[in-house]
């Protein structure tokens, strides 16, 4: 099988070789032990459950090896993991649930109150809770003993059928299912592999939750692909990963900025030894340039940008690029950037970013109007806006939908937010257009500060007045407690300040 049995081939050939170490539970997994595993839940989803291909199995849980397991045995069986975000109110995973319409839910026992909400809804016929648990239906534990580590009936799993669906992290509105095939995932893991060279030597820590999908696609399956090793954790916290990068001699690791900031202000940082990391990767968000010079200069460390979507993979660059860019495309990446009336914008000029390649999504689960107006002509739409040099490295502009036109004037947000991100008294930022009755729309930011810092208007753009030009500037203030974000990726959620910040005032 091509797809759907990686693992199994892997405890075939290498099964000696670590695959994982279980940083929670304090155990170790070769690649013979994790195909056994998988091999076990597959038959229990099949025989217990009765899970066939294209069944949906959502899971309700922080990170452990069992949520890995699972996703790996629906992959098996032809069946589709459906994450939910346990960060979410318990009235906001109803419209997953009905959504996605999942046969199953696997949840663990800090979520166990959330998951007696759903019994009783129609499909959803199980309720498996990983830990020793029967108070909601079955308790994996229970059964485990009796269940056989041999390798279940093979099922054919073409290319195009659905291995997982993840929700977008609702930036803009209401979340939609991405539909992440077999052939999808392959892809971006070979993609990965060949565009950033691992190997069976290389490994990461997994602190990316798993309803995102960095906690898959970054590195965990590309490195379940080439044989490598994956440590797992249950969340980011800075000492303890970097006090596994010290022991585990990590060699590749992946964050979004506020991670990468937190790290170096961890006390630990300065007396960790991270001479083991060949490279790391920071996406989600825009690197500041500070925190880029700080790991440079304290650790001999390039930080990579990287760039990539649900959609398309969170890997679409090499991210090897010149600082401030994102770098080449990878090796099973197309990149087109175009204007307003789709045609090719020259070196240098901004246009939307548009990819194509066998890592691309299948589309929105049941939203064919979404799909079609995202997916045209083979070329996803990604809403972005970017430019690349005269040497092919691409660099973000901002969002096409958050560009301000001020007077005539397209300003782009992002390169503002970097700007103002430098300043010391700044946290973070996020710029938005505001009405303005002469030049039709402005710029406001609001802004974090750091602790027992101050801002005003006026000195932020004494700071800007040498970086940027002054129809660039913000024209607006607003300093907030926390910007907000989206639980896993911490990118802004620009429409709720739209909501509560889109006036024109400093407020």
């Amino acid at each position: 099988m091509i797809y759907g049995d990686w693992i199994g081939r892997w405890g075939r050939a290498r099964p000696e070789q670590e695959a994982l170490s279980d940083a929670i539970a304090g155990r170790r997994y070769t690649y013979g032990q994790m195909a056994a595993e998988v091999h076990r839940l597959a038959n229990y989803l099949r025989e217990g459950l009765g899970v066939v291909p294209g069944d949906r199995v959502a899971c309700l849980s922080f990170n452990r090896a069992e949520y890995i397991t699972l996703f790996l045995a629906l992959s098996r069986l032809g069946a589709i993991l459906v994450p939910l975000n346990f960060r979410l109110a318990p009235g906001e995973f109803l419209y997953f649930l009905e959504d996605a319409g999942p046969k199953a839910l696997f949840f663990d026992r800090q979520h166990a109150a959330q998951a007696a909400g759903f019994a009783g809804r129609p499909g959803l016929t199980h309720l498996v809770c990983f830990d020793d648990d029967a108070s909601l239906g079955a308790a994996l534990p229970r059964v485990w003993g009796s269940l056989s580590p041999e390798p279940p009936p093979e099922v054919e799993i073409a290319p195009q059928d659905p291995q997982l669906i993840i929700y977008t992290s609702g930036t803009t509105g209401l979340p939609k299912g991405v539909v992440l095939t077999h052939g999808m995932i392959l892809a971006n893991a070979m993609n990965t592999v060949l565009g950033w060279d691992l190997g069976p030597a290389d490994s990461t820590i997994l602190h990316a939750a798993m309803f995102y999908t960095a906690g898959w696609n970054v590195f965990t399956l590309p490195l379940f692909l080439c044989r490598g090793r994956n440590v797992l954790v249950q969340s980011f916290a800075p000492e303890l990963i970097l006090e596994l990068i010290q022991r585990e001699r990590i060699s590749v690791f992946f964050g979004v900025p506020t991670m990468f900031q937190m790290l170096l202000d961890s006390p630990c940082f300065a007396r960790t030894d991270l001479s083991s990391l060949r490279f790391v990767i920071s996406g989600g968000a825009a690197l500041g340039a500070e925190l880029l010079r700080a790991f440079q200069e304290q650790k001999g460390l390039r930080i990579w940008e990287g760039y990539g979507l649900t959609e398309m993979g969170p890997n679409n660059f090499m991210g090897n690029g010149k600082p401030g860019t994102f770098g080449l495309p990878m090796p099973l990446t197309e990149v087109r950037l175009v204007d307003d009336q789709g045609a090719a914008t020259a070196p240098g000029q901004e246009g939307e970013i548009l990819l194509r390649g066998p890592g691309m999504c299948a589309g929105y689960w049941r939203k064919p109007q979404a799909t079609a107006e995202a997916i045209v002509d083979g070329w996803f739409h990604t809403g972005d806006l970017g430019k690349v040099d005269a040497e092919g490295h691409y660099a973000i502009v901002g969002r096409k939908k958050d560009m301000i036109i001020s007077g005539g004037a397209n300003i782009y947000p992002a390169e503002i937010e970097r700007l103002v991100e430098a300043h010391p008294a700044v946290a973070g930022v996020a710029v938005i257009g505001v009405p303005d009755p002469k030049w039709g729309e402005v710029g406001k930011a609001v802004v974090e500060l750091r602790p027992g810092q101050g801002l005003t208007l006026e000195a932020l753009n004494a700071f800007l007045a040498d970086k940027l030009g002054r129809f660039k500037q913000p024209k607006y203030l607003a300093v907030v407690p926390a910007l907000p974000r989206t639980p896993a990726s911490g990118k802004v959620q620009k429409f709720i300040l739209k909501q509560e910040h889109g006036n024109a005032d400093n407020a």
